[in-house]
């Protein structure tokens, strides 16, 4: 062990700082353009629109009707929002609910 590895592993307690995974580069040709051919053949081109073929945007969220049957546990919920250490994550989804 060199001198500034030892002195850097003292500092940390003994222990080495953990490594962060090395991300493979990208290249701009790694990336889809507009000209490549479509991923999905299958699905109209319009799918997510709300005109032309294929589903309208609400097929495209999957747990949306779940979501909308959460409706009916608002009035137990949104009293929560008046406690003040109430977690912001309970605020945005009481909020995600009352927007579906």
């Amino acid at each position: 062990m060199t001198y500034d590895n030892a002195a850097q592993s003292a500092a940390s307690g003994g222990m080495e700082a953990p490594r962060q995974p090395q991300r493979a580069a990208m290249y701009p040709e790694d990336t889809p353009m507009l000209t490549d051919p479509t991923q999905r053949p299958q699905e109209p081109i319009a799918s997510g629109l709300p005109v032309g073929p294929g589903r309208g945007p609400e097929g495209m969220d999957p747990r949306l009707e779940e979501t909308r049957q959460l409706k009916r546990w608002l009035p137990i919920i949104e009293p929560l929002l008046d406690q003040e250490d109430t977690p912001i994550s309970v605020r945005a989804l009481v909020r995600y609910i009352k927007g579906a």
